[in-house]
């Protein structure tokens, strides 16, 4: 599991149910953004924390302790990140709790218009982290390199290597594979050179000389068995392929066609092929992981269009509580207000409708109830940007939903 992962985890432990109030922060802290210059962002989090009600400890009066260790965290240098997402509260006996995460992901239904922060002092504000743990999908990244193939797994905007999937293959076997790796290699590069094309048009000879052998084929065997097994262990629901082209082409072949369709690109090796860090493997990647995901919200909104599902968030709300949604697509900056029934949980789009289910409903923002709503009726919640987001605004009129029945 990758560490955020894990640290995801602790928060829904350590804050989830508390019974005292928690200070809940999420700042927009992208180092690559003008306004984010010289660390703006921390004063910016520092004034918003003046305008919250007052801080109070169990016998009402001012927390000092509690501002102090906020103000201790946001104060920290820390690695580069885009959001920043800091808890603090009093646990049992009073002891002090405090967690910042530094994120390499934006998260939606977060409020960041009026000074790129959102602080709360009330009720923990997980929705965001929760929304993000589901949003962003686990992907797996393997580099067929040589003399050992490596497996990433990637995790908002995290990458961890995985060490277990290729345990069972042996140093001879990679030597034995990086030597015939290399002959081949030599081949295409060759045939390449003629006009050719690559492995796929080698001739019977050429490809004699690069003794494709039966043990080749045996080990990739092996090694797609390893490799379904880690997908199936990490919950990978994307696959890249990093390496020669013609390798990544030619080994996935080898694999199950459930696994096949899990893989949405082939990349070129990183930058720092022999010794690739994280943030190589991910300037690589990123690139195509954005493109697979905008191209499934257009799918996605395509099915919408032709079943048809509801359009509008008026049509996607009652569709939602009748437990017609399967699938909700809200645009990224999710702006829209609803009417809420407290006592009776139902929401409307206008304050007429709510009042048919209850005399004083509640205007609320729909992005702190989104999730909770989505998991009251068991539908899963997609956030959309870029063309399907100006598409959801435009021609689904602020809201789709992909419906069941």
């Amino acid at each position: 599991m990758i560490p955020i992962q894990k640290e995801i985890l602790e928060l829904k432990e350590t804050f989830f149910e508390t019974d005292s109030p928690v200070l809940s922060i999420y700042a927009d802290i992208n180092p690559a953004k003008p306004e984010n210059a010289g660390r703006a962002w921390a004063k910016r989090i520092k004034n918003a924390l003046k305008t919250l009600p007052e801080i109070h400890n169990a016998q009402g009066k001012r927390d000092t302790p509690l501002y102090d260790a906020v103000l201790e965290l946001i104060d920290q240098e820390r690695p580069q990140a885009r959001t920043l997402a800091l808890f603090a509260t009093r646990g049992r006996h009073g002891r002090l709790l405090t967690k910042r995460l530094d994120l390499q992901v934006e998260l939606p239904v977060v409020d960041l218009a009026h000074g790129r922060v959102d602080a709360r002092w009330g009720e923990p504000y997980l929705t965001p982290l929760f929304f993000a743990a589901d949003e962003y999908e686990p992907t797996g990244v393997l580099h067929l390199e040589g003399s050992g193939w490596r497996f990433y797994e990637v995790f908002l905007g995290e990458v961890s290597e995985d060490s277990e999937i290729f345990k069972e293959i042996t140093i001879e076997d990679w030597k034995e594979l990086e030597e015939l790796t290399a002959r081949i290699d030599n081949a295409t590069s060759l045939r390449k050179a003629m006009g050719g094309k690559g492995f796929d048009r080698l001739s019977p000879k050429e490809r004699e000389s690069a003794k494709i052998s039966a043990w080749m084929h045996r080990l990739y065997m092996r090694l797609a068995v390893a490799l379904e097994k880690a997908v199936m262990r990490l919950n990978i629901q994307r696959l890249v392929f990093m390496g020669e082209d013609w390798q990544t082409r030619h080994f996935e072949g080898y694999l199950s066609r459930g696994l096949r369709n899990r893989v949405v690109a082939h990349v070129a090796h990183p930058a720092n092929r022999k010794a690739q860090s994280s943030r190589d493997i991910m300037e690589r990647i990123q690139p195509v992981l954005e493109a697979a995901e905008r191209a499934a919200e257009m799918e996605l909104l395509d099915r919408i269009a032709k079943q048809p599902g509801a359009r509008g968030l008026d049509e996607a709300l009652d569709a939602l509580q009748m437990g017609r949604v399967d699938v909700l697509v809200l645009p990224w900056k999710l702006e829209a207000k609803i009417w809420r029934c407290p006592k009776e949980g139902v929401v409307a789009c206008s304050e007429e409708m709510a009042r048919i289910f209850c005399d004083e409903p509640q205007q609320v923002a729909l992005r702190d109830y989104v999730w909770l709503l989505a998991q009251e009726y068991g539908a899963r919640l997609e956030f959309v940007r870029g063309a399907a987001e100006e598409r959801v605004l435009k021609e689904f009129a602020g809201a789709a939903a992909l419906l069941r029945w």
